[in-house]
């Protein structure tokens, strides 16, 4: 609260001294160094003396200014209140709005967080391109202090900003399954288990000593169905209609290189059980 910024310098002198008190003045007021006290001490006397009323004209202004921002703020609340699922934006509803309306949606959207809004840059690509990209593709638009990121048809607001501030993803990990049947992994991960079963759809006798784990990096493809052909792991996860956060948790399973389990979904034909199968077992993904 400032109650007396309207009131002219003058005129509390006059008050001040009429009542007898003293104050104290900054030093660093009579520095002409800040931009504020070079215009205060050289530019304003000169603007006020050529247009006396230059000063209730800037207020006047500013009063108009204040009230077409309340506005603005509250059609970008009512757009992303539309747009809202739960804390996040969907994309979808975003490209229905105007290119103009868009961005206030998001920047009320940004704001009302807590977070500093974007620059006029960033928020160009928050409401063209990071909308407009594919569903899978998972864009990410960072600033100071924040990031948005698309996951799906939704837009996931995070403060921080930059890769550095997201879960790390899984590094590649060896499993000697044979001595150890759990292989647990870093959160959020969750852990693998290869438990013995008679009737488990995993042939024991067809892996190799070492197992390897990592995360998906594109482009890996297996065959899900024996007989079948070999599928993209994208198009079987897009099919599943999986959210697209929970692709980026699933691990992967590869033997000598070939890819042959997805978490416990899918595995590939080189691998599954069948009536000679003498070693049988079911891969268990458990997530906390």
């Amino acid at each position: 609260m400032r109650p007396l910024l309207s009131v002219p310098r003058a005129v509390l002198g006059e008050w001040v001294r009429s009542q007898g008190l003293t104050w104290v003045e900054d030093e660093s007021n009579a520095q002409l160094r800040p931009d504020r006290n070079y215009l205060r001490a050289r530019v304003v006397p000169s603007i006020r003396e050529r247009w006396p009323s230059a000063a209730a004209t800037v207020s006047r202004s500013a009063r108009h200014l204040g009230e077409a921002q309340q506005l603005l703020d509250a059609l970008g609340e009512a757009d992303a209140g539309r747009a809202s699922s739960g804390p996040m934006l969907s994309a979808k509803a975003l490209r229905r709005l105007p290119p103009e309306r868009r961005r206030n949606a998001l920047r009320f959207w940004i704001t009302a967080a807590g977070l500093l809004a974007p620059p006029a840059s960033r928020l160009e690509e928050l409401a063209g391109a990071l909308l407009a990209a594919r569903e899978d593709a998972q864009p990410l638009v960072a600033w100071e202090g924040a990031a948005v990121q698309r996951q799906g048809d939704l837009l996931v607001l995070r403060a921080g900003g930059g890769a550095q501030d997201h879960a790390p993803g899984l590094p590649e990990l060896a499993w000697p399954w044979r001595r150890r049947r759990t292989q647990v992994l870093p959160p959020p991960f969750g852990a693998l288990v290869l438990e013995p079963d008679a009737r488990g759809p995993l042939d024991l006798d067809a892996l190799g000593p070492t197992l390897t784990v990592r995360e998906r990096r594109g482009g890996e493809r297996l065959r899900p169905v024996r007989g079948g052909p070999r599928r993209a792991l994208k198009q079987l996860l897009q099919e599943a209609r999986m959210p697209v956060p929970r692709r980026a948790q699933l691990p992967l399973l590869f033997d000598r290189g070939r890819l042959i389990g997805v978490a416990d979904l899918w595995l590939d034909a080189s691998v599954q059980a069948h009536a000679a199968s003498r070693h049988r077992a079911r891969l268990r993904w458990r997530v906390e």
